[in-house]
């Protein structure tokens, strides 16, 4: 595991068939997508290792009782997410993809956490609160009246909101703040793992450790980002994703939680 968190995968001999989980025919509906969630899952879990070349397209076609042309549509997919490499000639190679995928990976790496990725949801975890203190440092910087309203705005609401609909407004408040940070690619990244975020939403939802507790963080921040103190909101930011982290990875230590 410690060779993958460096970007290296075990070496393994070169096959064009994975071992276990065998492909399926796929229904007509969303064939594509299909044929993705099937080869993007046997390429996570290692079944098909970096360098492996898949199936000829025609054999895996038909095993996939698809036509070639929904199977080249899926295959581009997997080529844009970094997965395998088409090359004329040589065919579809599987690609290491801790070295070649983007961060949108996360979120399909994400259910395999209790399994060959089990310190996916610590990296998370860990790459949104230094995120989140560099944000709050340059927004309590470059805050406007216009951002202090709507990050006023959401701690209000938070105030009676509770279970999902809390988190909800957490993740809102901390995308009011990344746009008062006014950095263009900071919010362009964040646009881009919002929707991994979202989609493993219920286990984050236990990183809000209380109501209480998040919306004393909200006022703690959005005092410091309105007084222009951009040290207390790095302190705060700490101390709010240090304590959630630290609270959702116990539960996943003692098997009280799973990735969802």
């Amino acid at each position: 595991m410690e060779a993958t968190r460096r970007g290296k995968l075990p070496s393994a001999s070169v096959s064009t068939r994975p071992t276990g989980t065998a492909l399926r025919p796929v229904e007509r509906q969303r064939v594509a997508d299909e044929i993705v969630e099937q080869l993007r899952s046997l390429i996570l879990t290692g079944q098909y290792r970096p360098g492996a070349k898949l199936t000829p397209e025609r054999e895996l076609a038909r095993t996939l009782g698809v036509n070639r042309a929904s199977l080249r549509e899926a295959l581009k997919k997997l080529e844009h997410l970094g997965l395998v490499r088409i090359r004329q000639g040589d065919g579809t190679r599987v690609e290491n993809f801790m070295e070649t995928a983007g961060i949108e990976l996360v979120r399909y790496l994400v259910p395999f956490a209790t399994s060959g990725y089990p310190d996916i949801i610590r990296d998370a975890l860990e790459c949104r609160r230094l995120v989140a203190r560099e944000v709050a440092r340059l927004a309590a910087a470059r805050r406007d009246a216009d951002d202090l309203e709507r990050l006023r705005g959401i701690a209000r609401k938070a105030e009676t909101a509770v279970g999902d609909a809390l988190f909800q407004l957490d993740f809102d408040f901390y995308i009011a703040l990344t746009a008062a940070s006014k950095n263009r690619v900071v919010g362009l990244l964040v646009n881009t793992v919002r929707e991994a975020i979202q989609s493993y939403a219920p286990l984050l939802a236990h990183v809000t450790v209380s109501p209480a507790v998040v919306r004393a963080h909200h006022l703690r921040l959005l005092a410091a980002v309105d007084d222009q103190r951009p040290e207390e909101a790095v302190a705060a930011v700490e101390d709010y994703m240090t304590r959630g982290a630290d609270h959702v990875l116990a539960l996943i230590d003692s098997g009280s939680l799973g990735a969802h």
